[in-house]
């Protein structure tokens, strides 16, 4: 199925770019500079941004109707959903958490670095986690579950959200 292969090499184009976000931020925490008020807190705040906007922005949105096209169908399925729900909103809880505590460390205050470093490294493990089974077992799933129609469907709501990041980027940019 066309319309199958291309939303999933969006979808792939997507993933690959958070685990780039994901190895930005592990490179700023392998280093200790980020632990003080500067250049690379300021650089590791802006990742973790960068991360939540592309994130939330960007590939979520893509998928609401592939995962409303799954739902109620299979049992493993739904399953799979729910977790990848959960730990979709873990993951946002963490960085919430890193961003506060860097927060803290800009202003010069007594913030755990080893608690930021942990959250982070939380946070990758989880998001490594659930890209992997999204590109494995949730796309088994899909393949399994939805019809051309609704591959149809898929696709035709991921490029409208393509446009909408192209016309929001266009917009910046100016």
């Amino acid at each position: 199925m066309l319309a199958a292969g291309s939303a999933w090499r969006i979808l792939e184009a997507e993933h690959s770019r958070l685990r780039q976000l994901l190895a930005a931020i592990t490179s700023v925490l392998d280093g200790d500079a980020w632990t003080r008020p500067g250049a690379q807190l300021n650089q590791l705040r802006r990742l973790i941004q960068e991360f939540q906007s592309f994130e939330n922005q960007t590939h979520r949105p893509k998928g609401v109707v592939l995962l409303d096209s799954m739902r109620g169908r299979l049992v493993e399925a739904d399953q799979l959903l729910d977790v990848l729900e959960e730990e979709g909103r873990k993951c946002e809880q963490l960085l919430a958490q890193a961003l506060e505590l860097l927060g803290v460390i800009e202003q010069g205050g007594d913030a755990e670095t080893d608690e930021v470093a942990s959250l982070l490294r939380q946070h990758r493990e989880l998001m490594v986690r659930q890209l992997d089974r999204e590109d494995t077992v949730l796309r088994s799933y899909t393949a399994q579950l939805l019809t051309s129609e609704e591959w149809s469907a898929v696709a035709s709501s991921i490029s409208v959200m393509v446009e909408k990041v192209r016309g929001r980027r266009a917009r910046t940019e100016d």
